[in-house]
């Protein structure tokens, strides 16, 4: 089970109004902070840490308290954070998917049963993986725009929050489909389809 968390579904949107050449600021003001700043202090407020290939999650990192009712076995909260900025012509874009481990939990009978555990332990990182792949997609959608500097605020966002609503769903159609990983056949046919699509966009891994 996963859930997407944050204001906005999550979208951090920094875009130059007009996307014209910055100002000279005078020597007094301070200096202007910079994309990677600005997403770094989201994830820093937000306690998350980004998806990495070579960080894989652990049950360790699901602090959140399990709620007294329902039938999952944990929750994966995860955020898309998005970013765009234009100097002049020059576009620049983040986009991440980090893990928020004190919204995310698991309950604890479920560790007690080793089979089961590692089972819902792979489906959770699936959604994070799935989260990613939908992090890249964006990556590329946003590279491919021919002059990205000459698209309005509004259009921007409104092309990221299309793409977040599209990842909302693929992540509700994985859930329903493995009914939450207690359908092993299709479990297996989706961690192998989100894994063949996190290598087909390697080349917009971040």
């Amino acid at each position: 089970m996963s859930r997407l968390t944050g204001p906005l579904a999550a979208i951090v949107v920094v875009v130059c109004a007009a996307c014209v050449p910055s100002t000279v600021s005078s020597p007094k003001a301070p200096p202007a902070e910079t994309l990677t700043q600005s997403i770094d202090a989201q994830l820093a407020k937000q306690e998350a840490f980004p998806w990495s290939l070579k960080r894989p999650l652990a049950w360790a990192d699901f602090k959140g308290e399990p709620p007294r009712s329902g039938a999952a076995s944990a929750e994966t909260a995860y955020t898309l954070l998005y970013g765009a900025r234009c100097t002049g012509q020059t576009f620049e874009l983040r986009v991440i998917a980090a893990f928020r481990p004190k919204e995310s939990w698991v309950r604890p009978a479920i560790l007690k049963r080793p089979p089961d555990s590692a089972r819902a332990l792979k489906h959770e990182q699936t959604h994070f993986d799935l989260a990613e792949v939908h992090a890249r997609r964006m990556r590329r959608h946003f590279a491919e725009l021919i002059a990205p500097c000459r698209v309005s605020t509004d259009d921007l966002s409104d092309i990221a929050e299309r793409m977040v609503r599209e990842e909302s769903a693929a992540q509700e159609k994985y859930d329903a489909e493995t009914d939450h990983s207690r359908v092993p056949a299709e479990q297996a046919r989706w961690d192998k389809e989100v894994t063949a699509q996190l290598s087909a966009l390697v080349k917009w891994a971040r």
